[in-house]
């Protein structure tokens, strides 16, 4: 995964941290289309991986010259399909999330959506262009002790900033911030890489304006277990809380709680509701 960041990064002239934010922003977009492939045609794991292994050289044709040897041996691992599920799992889904993933950036950073492309590949890279327009562009904004930010114009950095800043909005019990670049490990609490962006654009944040308390609220979809969900709700929560005080913001002005599959925001009986449903928010408790 290092090895594709580097690249992105200096092929597109973004930084490590800004590709490796899209390639992790562009990952769930990719299960989600290969998940709605497997659903609406019942393929099965061996016939995916024949399938993803037969489109490699269209998918690859895509990549930019010095990207496709960091994937020279990808067709070969997608044709091991080993019997029993999760060794299926552990042996061609990586390599079809690094191939695909990267095939969607290099979509989106050079253009070349014009190109013929499956139908399935278009309607992702669709998506994965409408998440990063959906943040705006990206400007530098300066806080009141000197730090200088580079945030999107409708990401949660500079929502929350308008928030803060508008002494006409009083605090609240229910405007909530949902945060739009923060990743767990699928499942689990563990916060990726690519999140500490966000983590470190709200410590400075909260750090610059001493006086405000905030609360972040954990959530997930209806899938699965009730109190296993409330668990894991709670667990990421505590988890952003720790990572902000961890970057100077003081314990006493974070709080978090989970909420498991309370107070969804989108149609549980849908994938994009699911995902929707699926958040870290934040909420401001004193200003």
């Amino acid at each position: 995964m290092g090895a594709v960041t580097d690249a992105v990064s200096q092929f597109s002239g973004l930084g490590a941290s800004k590709a490796g934010t899209l390639l992790s922003m562009a990952a769930p977009l990719v299960l989600g289309g290969l998940g709605k492939y497997v659903r609406d045609n019942n393929v099965s794991a061996a016939n995916l991986g024949s399938e993803l292994k037969s489109e490699a050289p269209s998918l690859q044709r895509f990549l930019p010259t010095g990207f496709r040897n960091i994937f020279a041996g990808v067709p070969s691992a997608v044709a091991v399909v080993p019997t029993q599920a999760a060794a299926t799992t552990n042996k061609w889904l990586w390599p079809v999330v690094l191939l695909a993933t990267l095939l969607l950036a290099g979509l989106w950073f050079f253009n070349r959506s014009k190109a013929p492309v499956k139908e399935a590949g278009s309607a992702v890279g669709d998506a994965a262009s409408s998440t990063m327009s959906a943040l705006g562009e990206f400007f530098k904004t300066k806080l009141p002790n000197g730090v200088e930010l580079n945030i999107p114009k409708f990401g949660i950095e500079n929502k929350l900033l308008t928030f803060i800043q508008d002494t006409s909005k009083p605090v609240d019990d229910t405007t909530w911030f949902n945060f739009d670049r923060l990743l767990f490990d699928t499942g689990k609490a563990t916060l990726q890489p690519s999140s500490e962006e966000q983590l470190n654009n709200i410590a400075e944040i909260l750090k610059a304006y001493p006086n405000v308390h905030v609360k972040i609220g954990g959530y997930t979809d209806n899938t699965g277990d009730p109190v296993a969900n409330k668990s894991l709700s709670e667990a990421r929560a505590k988890n952003v809380m720790d990572a902000l005080v961890s970057k100077g913001v003081a314990a006493s002005r974070v709080e978090a709680e989970g909420y498991g599959d309370q107070y969804p925001v989108g149609d549980n009986s849908t994938e994009e509701g699911r995902a929707q449903n699926r958040r870290i928010a934040l909420r401001v408790t004193q200003k």
